[in-house]
């Protein structure tokens, strides 16, 4: 396990820091421009977690107080400059591949940049790959710098609201699953399986397409031209039958009944979040 990954762990979230004025959204070059489809899903559950944008707010101030931790040790603690106001595309792969020039160009692969920025990571990377042993153990278990870190925000909350969060992520799981068996998804389903084999090609869904170990020999084999082709077909026919748009709606309907089933327990997610983010922002204060 890599001390990003404990990190992670440790915090529930994306690690994090600063250094360098983040650049204003207009000056960002956005490698994989989204379509507009993409930019559009937006379900109801995402309003009671944490976006990439807020994760790296967490992330930042966890960062900072990381750095006074390490430094009362006399330790060195690099701050990754993490950008807070990214576009909102968590949804970009619920769906599996839906972007025409992304299958073209990638198949059924992410590339680096896709889905978190691209210097964010080599950041990480590379902070990661130069810790000494000395910063290792400072940083390290439940007395280490990282646990301090996520226990010092607390403090700053309103409330201790015990809440669990892991219940949306289940519910999320099962309204992606459960949405699939609408009859109007059934139905778009069924014509993405006919219009794929009119393609020349035959999946039960568009995850067992992704899914192919065909695509997958190793961990860093680059996509192959048949599965590139795979991938355009699978975007095609989600297009020409409406899968995705029929799929999101219905995964809507059903998360909109959820969170009215559930009044209190969303009501509580919300103010949790709500906390966590001011905790945050207390420590580092968004670019304006």
């Amino acid at each position: 396990m890599t001390f990003r990954t404990a990190r992670i762990l440790v915090a529930a979230l994306v690690l994090a820091s600063c250094a360098m004025p983040a650049p204003r959204p207009q000056e960002r070059a956005e490698p994989f421009p989204p379509t507009e489809q993409v930019e559009d899903l937006r379900l109801p559950f995402d309003a009671y977690t944490l976006s990439l944008s807020g994760l790296y707010t967490v992330a930042n101030a966890q960062d900072l107080l990381t750095r006074e931790c390490m430094a009362a040790r006399g330790e060195a603690w690099e701050i990754i400059e993490r950008p807070t106001d990214l576009a909102d595309l968590r949804n970009r792969r619920r769906y599996g591949v839906i972007e025409p020039g992304i299958a073209e160009h990638f198949g059924y692969h992410v590339p680096v940049g896709l889905l978190t920025p691209r210097d964010v990571e080599q950041r990480y990377d590379s902070r990661d790959s130069g810790l000494s042993e000395t910063q290792k153990t400072a940083l390290a278990g439940a007395g280490g710098c990282t646990a301090e870190a996520v226990i010092r925000l607390r403090p700053a909350r309103k409330s201790d609201r015990k809440v669990d969060q892991g219940l949306v992520e289940r519910l999320s799981q099962r309204s992606l699953a459960d949405a699939r068996g609408r009859p109007e998804v059934a139905q778009a389903l069924v014509g993405w399986r006919d219009c794929l084999r009119e393609l020349g090609f035959s999946y039960p869904d568009p995850f067992a397409a992704m899914a192919d170990t065909a695509w997958w020999p190793t961990e860093t084999a680059p996509p192959s031209a048949p599965e590139r082709a795979v991938a355009v077909a699978d975007v095609r026919c989600k297009e020409r039958t409406g899968l995705v748009a029929r799929w999101y709606a219905a995964e809507t309907a059903l998360q909109q009944a959820e969170i009215r089933r559930r009044p209190a327990y969303f009501q509580a997610l919300g103010l949790g979040l709500a906390d966590e983010l001011a905790a945050a922002e207390a420590v580092s204060p968004p670019a304006r």
